[in-house]
């Protein structure tokens, strides 16, 4: 039996909307179906904690955006249970990178074809992650658009994605890059002026945008992303290129590969899983990152 957890407030309310229509297709094919919607922040990984120990689940099927898959993949990771999805979020890159349809009919229709197959996750600080994470400016990023009056409004009119252009604008003006140690694979360097720090297991992130676009799910590297040493002026204006992934050619940006990676600041960082702010982590506290291969079981 395929069960679907339902966020039904994600995408200010698309969640709902699809869900309704998921439903009456599901009743038509004649197809048997179990159903939750969840009720606050954390609870679609309790369902599918849960769901995951129990027999007859073929697949756990998240209805809603980015952060209702991570918490999902947070429930089943390491199990035999495959995540899928039907997009309803704001970004939905996690629909992006496994080449899902992103309208709800041609969603539905790879999800009941059940084909699975393996792939990477990351952890940061013991939590698992399956799209990407971000410290620094881009987990600002994600902080403020979750909490932003904005978000919600550009998602009644179908265009979640702006959000985060919005809110990179809004920081541009007041974000103190900072220095920061890496070790990658234990090799150490010090960075100063450090505008953003991208850890990608998928290309995309913030709804489209191909961060890492050398990424792959299943290659059993986790890909890095770090911009240094840029002005204002400048950082707005190849901004546009992360779209096309093109920005990785520029000389402020430099792309890493590895397994384990571990960063340290003089400044707090913030963090963010999958979109989903991860909190914030205090001066010169370590951030431990490394690669799980084949953690997930994905449709």
């Amino acid at each position: 039996m395929i069960w679907f957890v339902i966020n039904r407030l994600s995408g200010n309310g698309k969640g709902k909307k699809v869900w309704q229509e998921v439903e009456r297709a599901l009743d038509r094919l004649g197809i048997e179906y179990g159903r939750t919607f969840t009720q606050k922040q954390g609870h679609a990984e309790e369902i599918a904690r849960e769901l995951a120990n129990k027999p007859g689940i073929s697949a756990i099927v998240a209805i809603g955006g980015d952060g209702t898959v991570h918490e999902v993949a947070n429930g089943v990771a390491g199990t035999s249970v495959p995540v899928g999805c039907i997009p309803a979020g704001s970004g939905d890159d996690f629909a992006r990178s496994l080449g899902y349809p992103l309208l709800w009919e041609g969603a539905l229709e790879r999800v009941l074809k059940l084909n699975s197959r393996r792939i990477d996750a990351g952890l940061i600080n013991g939590r698992l992650f399956a799209i990407s994470a971000g410290i620094g400016f881009d987990g600002e990023v994600a902080k403020l658009t979750n909490r932003s009056w904005y978000k919600r409004w550009f998602n009644r009119i179908r265009a979640g994605r702006i959000s985060y252009v919005v809110t990179v604008l809004r920081l541009l003006i007041t974000y103190k890059p900072c220095r920061v140690r890496l070790d990658v694979d234990g090799i150490t360097s010090e960075h100063d002026d450090v505008w953003l720090m991208a850890i990608a297991n998928m290309p995309g992130y913030g709804g489209g945008m191909k961060i890492c676009p050398d990424a792959k799910d299943d290659d059993g590297w986790l890909h890095l992303c770090l911009v240094e040493g840029i002005s204002r002026m400048e950082l707005l204006r190849f901004f546009p290129r992360v779209y096309d992934g093109t920005h990785v050619t520029h000389p402020a940006v430099r792309m890493l590969a590895g397994r384990k990676i571990r960063m340290e600041s003089g400044t707090p960082m913030t963090i963010h899983m999958d979109g989903e702010f991860g909190g914030e982590t205090p001066v010169g506290t370590p951030v431990a990152i490394e690669v799980l291969p084949d953690r997930l079981l994905v449709i």
